[in-house]
């Protein structure tokens, strides 16, 4: 697990113990060129060649620092659906490697977008410099943020995640998030005794009013979490949730910090989160019907707002079933009861449809 670390070059080690965030480097490029002032740890300032459609970010040998083992990349920037800036590494020797071939979506033009890379220690050991570049839209990169990390020790229960960064905000990265890779759907539908993790639709899809997502059940549901990302999002708006046309509540999403990269600036002026997001919402099993069910996802917009564009993808339900209830009549002596082998429960087969 890595861990955004906090001043440790040279004389600022013993910041550590005072809780003092690591200076990030900041460098915005639209609605005007401004860059933060050059971090400590830091020792050429970076380049932006217009010309060339890319931005050059000398970083330091990791050997220099007693704390810093590795460097996160933040890129916010506006996804017009052909693929994103594209990251790359020079070697001190001139050598390039290739980082990430795109880091936006092939074919969906999503709008703000923002994706975290967690740069190769195999790479950034002896020092170079990092190339982002977007030909042909470079009018579209927005901003950047390079922040040291710090290697930490995790234990993780179970085996279905693979967390490889944390931020300062505690949200936690999965490898796949920040690989630099495309970032694949959740297909398909997945049991582990009495819990099942059903897609509803794990492609990006545009939210723009409402959307029904219908659900067949025949077992006896316990509790269910419905789970979604989404982008786009105002922090002022709201997406609500109804169950068989009784309001559930809002999704809760992941929260962020003030000072995150990935927050920029509307039209207006006002803070938005660039970037996807996750959002859960716990439905009782008291909502739910034998048959089909109804899954009612509602966009509500702020009143200020500038519309923009709203998608979730990777829509999906976490539920838990149980088997039938045993009688509860007190004039009847009942043996102990067993405790079954979860894969002796019967479960339903989940099939899912969006309306």
């Amino acid at each position: 697990m890595l861990t955004f670390c906090q001043p440790g070059w040279g004389a600022d080690d013993a910041a550590l113990a005072t809780g003092r965030n690591f200076s990030p480097f900041l460098l915005t490029l639209e609605p005007s060129l401004q860059m933060s002032p050059l971090p400590g740890w830091m020792q050429q300032p970076a380049l932006v060649r217009e010309e060339t459609a890319t931005v050059e970010i000398p970083l330091p040998a990791l050997w220099q620092s007693p704390t810093a083992e590795f460097f996160a990349l933040t890129v916010v920037f506006n996804d017009r659906g052909d693929g994103g800036p594209a990251v790359e590494w020079r070697a001190p020797d001139g050598s390039t490697t290739a980082i990430s071939n795109g880091l936006g979506e092939a074919g969906t033009s999503l709008g703000f977008n923002a994706r975290t890379v967690l740069l190769p220690q195999a790479l950034t050991r002896a020092g170079g410099t990092l190339l982002l570049s977007y030909y042909g839209n470079f009018e579209s990169l927005l901003s950047l943020s390079v922040r040291p990390a710090r290697g930490d020790l995790l234990a993780v229960l179970g085996g279905g995640s693979d967390p490889v960064l944390v931020d300062e905000g505690l949200r936690v990265f999965e490898r796949a998030e920040v690989d630099g890779g495309r970032i694949n759907p959740l297909t398909g539908d997945l049991r582990q005794g009495s819990i099942i993790d059903a897609e509803l639709s794990a492609s990006v899809e545009p939210l723009e009013g409402e959307i029904e997502f219908l659900v067949p059940t025949d077992g006896v549901v316990e509790g269910t979490v419905l789970r979604l990302d989404a982008l786009g999002l105002d922090p002022e708006a709201r997406i609500e949730v109804r169950v068989n046309q009784v309001l559930v509540g809002s999704l809760g999403f992941t929260p962020f910090r003030l000072d995150d990269p990935a927050l920029v600036t509307d039209t207006l002026g006002r803070l938005v989160i660039a970037g996807w997001r996750t959002g859960t919402l716990f439905i009782p099993a008291r909502l739910w019907m034998e048959g089909e069910n109804s899954i009612l996802v509602t966009l509500k917009r702020s009143a200020v707002e500038t519309g923009r564009s709203v998608f979730i993808r990777n829509t999906g339900l976490h539920l838990r079933f149980g088997g039938e209830e045993m009688p509860a009549d007190p004039d009847l002596t009942l043996p102990d009861p067993l405790v079954p082998d979860p894969e002796d429960i019967p479960l339903p087969e989940i099939i899912t449809g969006v309306r």
